[in-house]
């Protein structure tokens, strides 16, 4: 299935582009498909996203809305990604 990936903020600078469209498996969940972007794009995972047992340094939407790590996603699907938000 496909999925289209946009990149927000320091995701898009450190990868070079706001949007790829990838071929994943059937039935991934978006921790899953974070795990295929830290291969694909080794800057994130040395920089930018969190360890694989705490994946709460990026939010993520699909199809506009925000989702949790085991959500199941679907072909067509586009998941956003975006860095956490601080301010005071």
């Amino acid at each position: 299935m496909k999925v289209t990936v946009r990149y927000f903020a320091r995701y898009r600078s450190l990868v070079g582009k706001g949007e790829e469209e990838l071929e994943v498996p059937d039935g991934i969940t978006v921790g899953e498909l974070i795990e295929i972007l830290r291969e694909k794009h080794p800057v994130l995972r040395n920089e930018v996203f969190a360890e694989d047992d705490d994946l709460a340094d990026v939010n993520v939407s699909r199809n506009g809305r925000y989702v949790r790590f085991d959500e199941v996603l679907h072909d067509g699907d586009v998941v956003a990604l975006f860095p956490p938000v601080s301010g005071g």
